[in-house]
C-alpha cells in the first residue's frame, strides 16, 4: 500500500478543512483520531496531529518519527510547545491561516518522483543566437537519459517553440489556459494535459503560450509549473525572452542553471553584457553557450573572461538545421551533431553543480 499522510483529529469541522486543503494539493490522505495508533503512524508519509491530541500521543509512546506537524486553530501557547517538543514535531501550522503552507507540506509527499527536479534557463543574448533551438535540443538530449522533462516556452510575443517543434496545431492546454489558485499541480496530471513532440523515440511535453500574442504569463503560475517539476523530478527547460517580464523574471530567480546563448561576435557580446547584468541583478549567475563561428576570430573564452562569466561550451553551427526544421525534424535529433555536444556538456554541468 502507498505511503500517505495522515491526519490524526476528532475535530469534523477541522477535518474538513483539511481535506479542502488537500484536495487543493492533489493528495489524498488517511484520517484517524486515535493518536495512540502505531501502524498508521509509522507508515504514514507525514503525519498531521490536531494539538487537542498531543498529549495523548505522547503518553502512548510513540517510537520517534519525521515530518509530523501540528494543527491548532490558534497560535500555540507554552503548554502546547512543550507536547510538541517531547512529541518530535517539526513546526506547527495554524489551520485556515496558514493554508498556504499546508498546501505544500502535503504536495510535496506525492509519490511518484524524487523531489529533486531541476530548472534550466535558457536565454539569448540577441536574436539568432539559437536559444530556442538549443533549449529544445537540451530538453531531447535530457529525455534519452531516461529523466522526464519539459519544456517551456515564455516568451508571449515570439512564434512559440511548438511553431519551432510543428505541434502548434495538437491539442493540449497552453500558459493562458494554466491557472494557480491555492494549490499545487500533481505532475502526471500536467504532462498528460501537454500537447507532446516527438524526439526520435520518446516525446517530451511542451508547454507554451497561446496564439493570442503579447498575453503575459502570470508568475504565481510559472510557480506552480516549476514547483511540479521539482516535485516529480523531472528536468524543465526554460525558454525565456530577452526583453524582462514577470515569468521570465521569476524563471531566473528559481533556476538551477541559467544558460546565456550568444554568438562569437562583438555584436553578441555586447548584448550578452546587458542580459548578463539583469540576470545578476535577480540573484542569478548565468553561464555561457557560445555559437561560433566567429567573424572576427573571437575565442569562446575571450568572450567568457570579457564578462565575468564560466564558458559551459563552444558550439559550431548544426549542419542542415534549417532543412530540417522545415522537413519536422527536431532539434536533437542527430546525436553526434554539435547540438547534442552542446547539450550534453550543459546537463554534465547541472549533474556536477547539484551533486
Amino acid at each position: 500500500m502507498e505511503s500517505r499522510p495522515l491526519i490524526v483529529t476528532g475535530d469534523d469541522l477541522m477535518l474538513e478543512d483539511l481535506l479542502r486543503v488537500a484536495a487543493a494539493a492533489g493528495v489524498e490522505v488517511m484520517h484517524g483520531v486515535d493518536p495512540g495508533a502505531r501502524a498508521s503512524w509509522r507508515s504514514a508519509s507525514m503525519v498531521l496531529i490536531d494539538t487537542d491530541l498531543l498529549g495523548a500521543a505522547n503518553a502512548a509512546a510513540l517510537p520517534p518519527r519525521s515530518h509530523v506537524v501540528a494543527l491548532c486553530r490558534s497560535e500555540p501557547g507554552a503548554d502546547v510547545l512543550q507536547q510538541c517538543l517531547r512529541l518530535q514535531v517539526e513546526r506547527t501550522v495554524v489551520v485556515g491561516q496558514d493554508d498556504h503552507v499546508l498546501v505544500d507540506l502535503l504536495a510535496g509527499t506525492v509519490v511518484g518522483g524524487p523531489g529533486d527536479g531541476h530548472t534550466i534557463a535558457v536565454i539569448a543574448a540577441c536574436g539568432g543566437a539559437g536559444a530556442s533551438v538549443f533549449a529544445a535540443a537540451l530538453a531531447a538530449t535530457a529525455e534519452r537519459s531516461g529523466r522526464g522533462v519539459l519544456l517551456a516556452d515564455c516568451d508571449p510575443w515570439g512564434p512559440g517553440i511548438d511553431v519551432l517543434l510543428g505541434i502548434e496545431k495538437r491539442g493540449g492546454i497552453r500558459w493562458d489556459e494554466l491557472a494557480a489558485p491555492s494549490g499545487r499541480l500533481p505532475p502526471d496530471a500536467l504532462h498528460r494535459a501537454l500537447p507532446t513532440a516527438p524526439f526520435g523515440r520518446g516525446r517530451i511535453a511542451v508547454l507554451c503560450p497561446g496564439r493570442t500574442a503579447g498575453r503575459e504569463i502570470p508568475g504565481d503560475v510559472v510557480d506552480v509549473v516549476l514547483d511540479a517539476g521539482r516535485r516529480a523530478g523531472d528536468l524543465t527547460v526554460v525558454d525565456l525572452p530577452r526583453h524582462p517580464t514577470a515569468a521570465g523574471d521569476r524563471v531566473l530567480e528559481k533556476a538551477d542553471l541559467v544558460v546565456l546563448v550568444t554568438t562569437a561576435d562583438v555584436r553578441g557580446s555586447f548584448s550578452a553584457a546587458r542580459i548578463a547584468d539583469r540576470v545578476r541583478d535577480l540573484g542569478a549567475i548565468p553561464e555561457l553557450l557560445v555559437r561560433g563561428p566567429s567573424p572576427g576570430g573571437i575565442g569562446a573564452q575571450d568572450i567568457g573572461r570579457a564578462l565575468g562569466l564560466q564558458v559551459l561550451a563552444r558550439m559550431r553551427p548544426q549542419p542542415h538545421l534549417a532543412r530540417d526544421l522545415e522537413n519536422g525534424r527536431p532539434p536533437g535529433t542527430d546525436r553526434r551533431g554539435p547540438l547534442v555536444a552542446a547539450a550534453t556538456a550543459v546537463l554534465a554541468h547541472l549533474r556536477q553543480d547539484v551533486s
